[in-house]
């Protein structure tokens, strides 16, 4: 990263042009070699989704970048449909704020768009940490169920969306609501989290929007990863897998999350899966430490 563009963000969001659109970015620390975090869900990255302690740990021994992507959260143009369009984004980003080759940590849904970044261009990327990443290939569930049942999810979560904008979520049963909603052993940290999201109802439609489209992302991700002769690039690479998996998880389904994460890391020389085992899929709030870790071990010259 140039001093120039580290001087001109000074750790505070800044809009900048990309490609038709405006991007809401924020670059943290300013010295040592750049880790750019890839957000979960939507992929609303700037304002703290990583909780309260990967960034700000990060940004002692690294240049920290987080950004919303295009058409969400602060971010301007319209949201990209696909996977590819979205790491395409990640690359020009990159590239503009000459941020690169930067160590990409990625956390659930952002993991496919980092995954399929680092294929299609590996000269960003120095580093992958992968955290707890969504499965690279559909679920074994049948599409004629699965479709319907995606469409299901999508339904209850715009109409959480329409509840949010009218400011339910702001009143005693609403907040019960989301306070459920954050899990039975949530911290207070993930149960402010889930507040806060569901208390911005454009937060809720644009998670909505972007899983409306989840099943043909999964079969674009697997149908790049899985072309003869695809390979993540010769860099470290971890991926961080939750310990801890939902009571009622079908076995099918835990064999399958399983397997997509023990694949991923074949796709990577010498890539490996880690096991946070006491976390949830929330580890960056769970286990900071097992990310922050692996980042750091990730960094050019790591001791």
């Amino acid at each position: 990263m140039t001093n120039a563009w580290t001087t001109r963000f000074d750790d505070a969001p800044r809009l900048i042009e990309l490609d038709g659109a405006t991007l809401c970015v924020q670059i943290r620390g300013g010295g040592g070699p750049t880790v750019v975090l890839e957000a979960a869900g939507s992929g609303q990255g700037v304002g703290g989704s990583w909780g309260p302690a990967v960034e700000d740990r990060l940004a002692e021994v690294a240049t920290v970048v987080t950004y919303d992507r295009r058409g969400v959260g602060r971010s301007s143009g319209t949201p990209r449909r696909t996977i590819t369009a979205m790491a395409d984004d990640l690359h020009e980003l990159i590239r503009t704020v000459e941020i690169g080759p930067a160590v990409i940590v990625s956390w659930s849904y952002g993991s496919l768009v980092s995954a399929v970044h680092a294929v299609r261009h590996p000269e960003d990327v120095a580093g992958l940490v992968f955290v707890d990443p969504t499965p690279i290939t559909p679920p074994p569930t049948p599409r004629a169920l699965r479709i319907p049942l995606q469409h299901l999810a999508v339904a209850q979560l715009r109409a959480l969306g329409w509840a949010s904008a009218r400011g339910f979520f702001h009143t005693p049963a609403g907040t019960r609501m989301s306070t459920r909603l954050a899990g039975p052993d949530a911290t207070d940290d993930i149960v402010e989290q889930s507040t806060r999201f569901h208390r911005t109802p454009r937060a809720v439609r644009e998670l909505a929007d972007t899983l409306s489209r989840m099943d043909s992302h999964l079969t674009e991700t697997a149908r790049i990863l899985g072309a003869p002769g695809a390979r993540l690039p010769q860099v470290p690479t971890t991926v961080i897998a939750a310990g801890r998996r939902p009571a009622g998880m079908p076995a099918a389904h835990r064999a399958h999350v399983e397997g997509s994460h023990e694949q991923l890391a074949a796709l990577a020389p010498g890539g490996r899966v880690v096991v946070a085992e006491n976390a949830t899929h929330q580890i960056p709030y769970e286990d900071p430490d097992v990310v922050i870790r692996h980042t750091i071990e990730s960094l050019p010259d790591a001791p």
